[in-house]
């Protein structure tokens, strides 16, 4: 028979218990974590590094819950591995006898065994100082496992009987009396202690000896490991998150980035640390593999089917199926954002264009050894970075016709709501990625606002909004051509649509003392003809996106105002309109 661990033979010594065989803990091999790499999602990909014994079979606490498919053992031999739960047996509580260790032993004295957390347990006795129990004398006689650093404590008292659960009034509402679901010790001195089912080990009272939850622990086996060797596995319970400081003054910014780190996990001491950015495709995220042992047979199976997507009917559109496969789903988005100044609608359908070398679908930011323990926050500085910077204005023309993909006019109006925005335009100065991040901006050392940042590569010009620039005066004046004799229609299945042409007019007045440099993006749901530039003015930007009967069309200006000046863009379009 093997040596049982240090927990099990002071309960069988104390309580009378009669134990079988488990695994000795001085046996089981320490696998401390020696890498993290964090996800945003709460995803997180472990390292551990193990150095198995000189001899016999190499045991490992198996409590992890890796994501199915990804745990993977790096050694220069095969090893083999057996996943396997060590169960306790004990003279066990007759099944017949279902009350409750609280209902069988209520008012007699007994001697519990149970682990805790040391935290938990210190909390628990400075509340009990607090309401005048200092002084008495409680027998709690902690016990540490040097091995394993798990503390144990045998605690001597009354088992109180617990109340059953009656209904409490509160507010007029009738409410159950919640019941503790453990076992509570009081002491004859006073004072007493909350026991859960899930930390009780071993008790004894009344004369009767048992364990009352038995003593399980998930291990795996590795045989054939002769050299230290890691494991690598992704899992829940860590999370990062990432956000800027842009300190602008005169042409001139400096840009800082921070990150917290959040370990719902496991304590981990010096830990290389990566924090990843990018939309890595994680195919059983969230789905645990079977080596954990927690998982059924059954209920793996079910997570893998879990997973399967059904394309459910739609209904039949009046455009033709291959005229509709045309239009992807980010230009009604498109449609449905008109007006907003956001990076993502300013750049409508046009492809990052990244000058210098390093742009990566997916960034490991090293932010070398940490230590964390669980439930703690982590708040690092990362990097930061001198910059130059310019600002513009930028308006996004709101459409006075807003078509959708069928042709039906959703909206017709000569008021429509103009907004016009401040924004920053400069390059990433970082030697890695920019990621998706809150980004706070001071002007002259004061908070200007706190906008969205998107994912800008090394060296890559971004735009960010700032506030609405109230000083520019936008107007559009929108008018439709009069009906020819014979209007150009268009015929598609079972429908017809009449052509109709409008002539725009966009005007923006600069109400500043000084000059500034403006884009305008004309947006409409047709085709745009032509755009009359003045003197000043150039297009930069020319898009044009299927969108069921008309395209999603922009064309982007820009000008530079004069402290009190006017600029003014004349343009035509046409579309199709169903009867």
């Amino acid at each position: 028979m093997k040596k049982l661990s240090l927990f099990l033979a002071l309960a069988s010594f104390s309580a009378g218990v009669v134990l079988g065989e488990a695994i000795n803990a001085s046996e089981i091999t320490k696998a401390p974590i020696a890498g993290l790499s964090i996800f945003k999602n709460g995803t997180v990909l472990v390292e551990r590094s193990v150095e198995p014994p000189s001899e016999g079979p190499c045991y490992l606490s198996g409590d992890i819950k890796p994501y199915h498919g990804t745990f993977w053992a790096l050694s220069d031999k095969s090893l083999k591995m057996t996943a396997f739960q060590e169960t306790v047996i004990s003279n066990s509580v007759s099944s017949v006898d279902t009350r409750s260790f609280a209902e069988r032993h209520g008012g007699y004295e007994a001697v519990v065994w149970f682990v805790s957390e040391i935290t938990t347990l210190k909390e628990e006795l400075d509340f009990m100082q607090k309401e005048g129990a200092a002084g008495r004398v409680l027998t709690i006689q902690p016990v540490t496992d040097e091995k394993t650093s798990k503390t144990f404590y045998k605690v001597e008292g009354v088992v109180e009987k617990l109340p059953k659960a009656s209904p409490a009034v509160r507010n007029g509402i009738m409410l159950p009396n919640p019941v503790f679901d453990g076992v509570v010790v009081k002491f004859p001195a006073g004072g007493v202690v909350r026991i859960p089912n899930a930390n009780l080990k071993a008790v004894s009272a009344a004369g009767e000896n048992q364990i009352e939850t038995s003593v399980t622990r998930n291990l795996w086996k590795v045989e054939g490991a002769e050299k230290p060797f890691k494991i690598e596995y992704a899992t829940q319970g860590m999370t990062w998150a990432p956000y800027y400081r842009m300190e602008l003054n005169e042409g001139k910014a400096k840009l800082t980035m921070a990150a917290d780190i959040k370990n719902e996990m496991e304590d981990f001491s010096e830990a290389e640390v990566s924090l990843v950015s990018g939309f890595p495709k994680i195919d059983m995220e969230g789905k645990d593999s079977l080596l954990n042992l927690r998982v059924s047979l059954n209920g793996f199976l079910d997570v893998l089917d879990g997973g399967a997507v059904y394309n459910a009917p739609r209904r039949r559109s009046y455009i033709s199926n291959n005229y509709m496969a045309q239009a992807p789903m980010m230009a009604a988005k498109a449609l449905g954002d008109m007006g907003m100044a956001d990076e993502e609608s300013a750049t409508l359908g046009a492809v990052a264009q990244v000058e210098e070398k390093g742009a990566v679908n997916m960034h490991f930011q090293k932010i070398g050894k940490q230590s964390l323990k669980k439930g703690e926050t982590l708040r690092t500085d990362i990097a930061s970075a001198e910059l130059e910077y310019t600002s513009k204005v930028s308006w996004n023309v709101t459409a006075m016709r807003d078509i959708d993909q069928n042709g039906y006019m959703r909206n017709l109006t000569t008021n429509a709501a103009q907004t016009v925005w401040d924004i920053l335009v400069f390059k990433n100065p970082f030697s890695f990625p920019m990621t998706t991040a809150p980004m706070e901006v001071l002007l002259d050392g004061t908070f200007y606002c706190q906008t969205p940042q998107s994912w800008l590569n090394p060296g890559q010009e971004g735009k960010t909004t700032l506030t609405k620039a109230l000083s520019l005066e936008p107007k559009l004046e929108e008018n439709e051509r009069a009906e020819e004799a014979e209007p150009k229609t268009l015929k598609l299945e079972h429908s017809t649509y009449r052509q109709v042409t409008v002539d725009g007019k966009a005007t923006l007045k600069n109400h500043r003392k000084e000059k500034v440099t403006a884009e305008i993006i004309l947006r409409v749901s047709g085709v745009i003809e032509k755009v009359e530039l003045g003197e000043g003015q150039k297009e930069t930007r020319s898009v044009s996106i299927p969108y069921g009967v008309n395209p999603v069309s922009s064309k982007t200006v820009e000008t530079e105002i004069e402290p009190g000046a006017t600029v003014e863009i004349n343009y035509t379009y046409t579309s199709y309109i169903r009867y």
